[in-house]
């Protein structure tokens, strides 16, 4: 029944004339609503009728010349499922009437007992109840729709013919930063902070029906870019009816691609500077003569150990990453003495940089002598750490403190500070990152490749920890780490009658 038909029609299904005449004039006793009445004696001819004409609700018999039983219904309800089904049976057969109304007919009536506005009732509420049916399952499948789309990495939003975002899911809400009460919301007002590849006007305008192109958000740290697809819906006048904006995050892929350029810009430098270097005092070697070479010889012996020395440390520091990059970092929950690691990693900064005074002092929490890690790999973030305290201090003497202390029950925080040129605030979480260095261009001068802290940030988070630094500028930088250890009673009298230990690991 609709605004253009005021008659509900139904279709009969019933072989026995005399029970079909009964029904057609029980149903016309009813004056409101007005019924419009159709007879199909068997169930083929039903199921032809179906096909060709519109039928609100279907009065079917169970027993039928072509058909008997549940059979009758299934045949009916597989292929004209939103059509409502009333079953008509006799008193022996209410058992299988329920049986199918368990399978979705509506309901059923025992002939003999049929009223006029018993039947009206009926059919209206079959009618009504299929309706609710038919929109619970659109529902729940729009629900089923929704939460999909809201679960999807990349982000979609709908904007409407006068580019107003209609609706947008999680990830375009935070890839676009959506602010509150951002429906209706004009899509250009949304892109204004970011950088387009294509005008924005020049998208509203095209005609094509799918766009590609870039968004991005390069001058923050970290960037942002997507990857951006703009689907047009048009009417059969070409006006546009709404347009689909489909993000994905690309940020990950495009700093991967940096990275690798800037890798092989700064590997050139790291390796090319010492190799000019030895190229040189072997040309120069060539041209002495062999009195002269003689003196020379302490002097070129040491200029080839020391950039030797630089190119091997590269070499190193690349098999090191090449090692981390290929292979799950396997932790080791042994304990470890912080005092003893420490002195050593201390000697060994001194070693490396044996051309600067370096001074490292170590100041131990009576409660923070241990962590639960393998001295290897305590040794080897203390090493990176130090390293790099070490090589971008710029006065003399380089003065470095490694302070332990407990940061909760179960965490010892390790900080290593130095009076080193400091870091810039917008590079706090760069200098983590892999190849990066404080230089304003690659010179090969500062030994390395930008590697150490990425390495040792991967050892400290493997381990559970966390990684992070302080600084001002002109006054030196403190980075540092978190590594578990939780202390036994028996240690934990050991710590206390230990005190705070404050010892110096060496002056250079």
């Amino acid at each position: 029944m609709n605004a253009d038909d005021p008659f509900i029609r139904v279709l009969l299904v019933e072989d026995d004339p005399e029970d079909a005449i009964i029904l057609r004039e029980t149903i016309t006793e009813v004056t409101f609503p007005r019924f419009d009445l159709t007879h199909a004696p068997t169930l083929g001819k039903a199921l032809d009728l179906l096909a060709t004409q519109r039928a609100d609700a279907v009065l079917l018999d169970l027993t039928l010349p072509d058909s008997r039983g549940f059979e009758t219904f299934r045949r009916v309800h597989e292929r004209f499922p939103d059509v409502p089904v009333v079953m008509l049976t006799g008193v022996d057969d209410e058992g299988l009437a329920m049986k199918a109304v368990q399978a979705g007919a509506q309901d059923y009536l025992v002939k003999g007992q049929v009223t006029g506005s018993l039947l009206a009732r009926s059919i209206r509420y079959a009618i009504e109840r299929q309706r609710t049916s038919h929109y619970r399952a659109v529902m729940l499948e729009r629900e089923r729709f929704d939460a999909a789309v809201r679960q999807m990495s990349d982000a979609i939003a709908l904007v409407d013919h006068e580019w107003r975002i209609l609706t947008a899911n999680h990830a375009a809400s935070l890839l676009l930063n959506l602010p509150d009460g951002w429906k209706g919301a004009p899509l250009d007002a949304i892109l204004e902070p970011f950088m387009l590849s294509e005008p924005i006007a020049k998208l509203k305008a095209a005609k094509e029906r799918v766009t590609a192109f870039d968004i991005s958000r390069p001058q923050t740290r970290p960037p942002l870019f997507l990857d951006a697809r703009l689907s047009r819906q048009r009417d059969s006048a070409g006006s546009l009816v709404s347009a689909v904006l489909i993000l994905r995050d690309v940020t990950e892929e495009r700093c991967e691609q940096r990275i690798r350029a800037d890798f092989f810009a700064l590997l050139s430098h790291k390796l090319r500077t010492p190799l000019t270097v030895l190229t040189s005092y072997l040309h120069l070697f060539k041209q002495l003569p062999s009195e002269v070479m003689q003196k020379q010889w302490p002097e070129l012996l040491k200029a080839f150990e020391r950039e030797l020395g630089r190119m091997t440390r590269v070499v190193s520091t690349l098999l090191d990453f090449k090692a981390f990059s290929t292979r799950q970092l396997e932790t080791e929950a042994k304990r470890t003495d912080l005092k003893s690691v420490a002195a050593a990693s201390a000697y060994e900064a001194r070693r490396t940089h044996s051309s600067k005074s370096v001074e490292v002092t170590l100041q131990v929490a009576g409660d923070a002598v241990q962590v639960d890690a393998s001295a290897e790999h305590l040794s080897f973030i203390l090493e990176k750490l130090l390293d790099n305290a070490v090589k971008f201090c710029d006065k003399t003497p380089v003065r470095v403190s490694i302070r332990t202390e407990r940061e909760d029950p179960a965490t010892v925080r390790i900080s290593i500070s130095d009076n080193g040129p400091g870091v810039p605030h917008e590079y706090y979480d760069r200098v983590f990152q892999g190849f990066v260095q404080l230089e304003s261009r690659p010179t090969g001068q500062v030994s390395g490749l930008g590697l150490g802290l990425y390495m040792a940030r991967q050892v400290v988070e493997a381990y559970g920890g966390r990684m992070a630094m302080q600084s001002r500028l002109g006054e030196g930088t403190t980075v540092s780490f978190t590594l578990p250890f939780t202390q036994p009673a028996t240690v934990e009298a050991e710590g206390e009658r230990a005190g705070a230990a404050q010892s110096e690991a060496g002056r250079g």
